[in-house]
């Protein structure tokens, strides 16, 4: 036993059959014309529990067409703050997987990767999931090699698949729903043009925010606080100041962030200031007061994204490109009223 770890052949050695018996066996690679005795295929079984044998998981891929695993790319950048969508996407796509293709495992990219460098793992896989994005070596490859992918919350080549949320219809949704209460001056909470850089949901939600106040024939109202500086300055600004009764923000931090400022300038929410944010419905169980928010739909999104990624495995070659669209909805809580002066 080299190293203390246990090896194929240590495992035929005290089995009294060979390696090609064991690697068969273990693999449930039995029939065409290869049979072994039930006495011996227990033999086998019962020595590799015996010993804690482990088979080498590269070694083992080289050599099989299925290999039974799925693996998630991205997890450095997307599951690195506590309390965003893709936990509960990730929950939902081994849910899935669990229950739709049983002996599959599921593994989880948590390294950081250069630019120019490929994320693959260094063992064979049946698909992928990737969270947002990949780096273009590694989505090269994917396509190259012919392996099935999803894309969750992120752009994918033309005829590739991906599911994403609808950001622009879910500021569309906010607004309006601002618009109904009586808020006319309504404010966003985001990063600012000269900010926008790299998801597409920065750049959706701000321009949708603008494309809506004009149709509108309404002010867009931003503040110092977009450019990252403090809550407190950007309400003193937008609220005090510009007379906002309603802010639409980027993400649930950054809402908390606005109700503590809030909370500390003597600002009432909702009674003087209304709030709503982008946010995972799971997350948001958690806060106190309940925010009003756009739910993105990630229990569904992890759900959809791992059905199309099976379909693929399971059908290959007759399940043509999607680029799915899911839609977001408004969960109304305790950040939104009408305005003060009406």
């Amino acid at each position: 036993m080299k190293n203390g770890v246990p090896s194929l052949n240590d495992v035929a050695e005290q089995a009294g059959v060979s390696k090609s018996t064991v690697s068969r066996i273990l693999n449930n690679r039995l029939g065409n014309g290869f049979s072994v005795r039930p006495e011996v295929r227990l033999r086998v079984i019962k020595v590799a529990k015996e010993i804690n044998y482990r088979p080498n998981l590269i070694a083992k891929s080289l050599t099989m067409r299925s290999t039974q695993m799925i693996h998630i790319l991205g997890g450095n950048h997307a599951l690195s703050d506590l309390g965003n969508i893709y936990q509960t996407v990730v929950n939902n796509i081994t849910q899935v997987v669990d229950s739709i293709a049983k002996g599959y495992d599921v593994t989880v990219d948590m390294s950081r990767h250069t630019a120019d460098s490929s994320e693959m793992p260094a063992w064979k896989i049946d698909g992928a999931i990737i969270l947002a994005a990949c780096t273009p070596a590694t989505m090269s490859e994917i396509v190259q090699m012919g392996i099935p992918y999803v894309v969750v919350n992120g752009a994918c080549p033309d005829d590739g698949f991906s599911v994403v949320p609808d950001d622009i219809g879910g500021t569309r949704i906010a607004l309006d729903y601002f618009r109904q209460l009586g808020h006319t001056k309504i404010a966003y909470s985001g990063p600012l043009p000269l900010y926008l850089a790299g998801h597409s949901s920065l750049q959706d939600r701000h321009d949708t925010y603008l494309s809506e106040m004009e149709y509108f024939h309404l002010e867009p109202i931003f503040g110092s606080h977009d450019t990252l500086d403090s809550a407190e300055n950007y309400l003193k600004e937008i609220v005090l100041e510009k007379g906002a009764t309603a802010i639409l923000a980027y993400g649930h931090m950054g809402a908390l962030n606005l109700l503590q400022a809030a909370h500390s300038l003597g600002i009432a929410v909702p009674e003087k200031l209304s709030v709503i944010c982008f946010c995972d419905e799971y997350a948001n169980q958690v806060m106190s007061p309940g925010l009003t928010f756009i739910d993105l739909g990630s229990e569904k999104m992890g759900k959809v994204a791992a059905e199309l990624l099976l379909d693929q495995i399971q059908h290959p070659g007759q399940v043509k490109p999607h680029r799915i669209h899911l839609k977001e909805k408004l969960v109304v809580r305790n950040t939104t009223a009408p305005p003060f002066n009406q």
